[in-house]
């Protein structure tokens, strides 16, 4: 029986059956009209991270068709690896060439999910971006994140704030966008179970939630359903990536 769930539309994890938490992911039961990204599961964000740039929010490469290229499984683990080939002619506002692979595999007590990006053109490039999990949470209200406290933060809600001085993050019907300088290991209770989220290559963690209005401001996200969710992303913002030509990046992201 597979464990993981996918779409080649942005190479877009959308549901991941983790033993024995059970599912990880929220996915929006209202499905978007058109080519356009799930509301939920695990989009991929490059080559910008939001608005940090003159690129589209979030990138391009989420509304791109990727290339199945492995999916194996056996009676211990499943594994799916997608590829994208991008040339210095196909975004006209992005004249580069890259090569990006992204590998998901799932195990008892383990899901390992890895963004690779190699510089396949004649120039340097930089890059912001990375994965945007939505964490699947009984109750917004009820869910707590530790690890953060004393990172350095750029919260939109809150400008003046600098450094999270508490010991565990709780969300509550406001949106909430704080982007945290550091990238440790982190303890999600979800309200059911705690997961424990580590990253490497990626330097930051991104912690959202549209909130109760943000929430009904979606049209594919039931009005309620914004408490069931926190999206919790390792990325690299402050820090843009530099690649020169024939140069890899990777980063992952580990859910125990």
């Amino acid at each position: 029986m597979s464990k993981l769930s996918h779409q080649p539309l942005g190479a877009q994890l959308l549901s991941a059956d983790l033993t024995p938490h059970g599912p990880l992911f929220y996915n929006s039961p209202i499905v978007n009209s058109g080519y356009a990204p799930a509301r939920g599961g695990v989009p991929v964000l490059f080559p910008q991270f939001a608005e940090s740039g003159p690129l589209r929010k979030h990138g391009f490469v989420r509304d791109m068709p990727w290339t199945l290229r492995e999916h194996r499984q056996d009676t211990v683990a499943e594994t799916i690896c997608y590829t994208l080939e991008i040339s210095d002619q196909d975004i006209a506002s992005w004249p580069h060439a890259a090569s990006l692979q992204l590998t998901a595999e799932v195990q008892p007590g383990r899901l390992t999910i890895e963004l690779s990006i190699r510089n396949a053109g004649k120039s340097a490039f930089a890059f912001t971006g990375g994965l945007h999990p939505y964490f699947r949470v009984q109750d917004l209200g009820q869910m707590r994140i530790s690890g953060l406290q004393g990172l350095k933060v750029q919260d939109r809600y809150q400008p003046q704030l600098a450094v999270d001085e508490a010991q565990a993050l709780m969300l509550g019907a406001e949106p909430f966008e704080r982007l945290y300088d550091g990238c440790p290991d982190l303890t999600l209770w979800t309200g059911e179970k705690n997961l424990t989220l580590s990253a490497s290559g990626f330097d930051q963690w991104m912690v959202w939630n549209p909130g109760e209005a943000g929430g009904r401001q979606l049209a594919d996200l039931p009005d309620a359903d914004w408490q069931r969710f926190v999206c919790i992303e390792p990325v690299r913002v402050t820090r843009p990536v530099q690649l020169v030509p024939g140069e890899t990046f990777a980063g992952t992201l580990t859910i125990l």
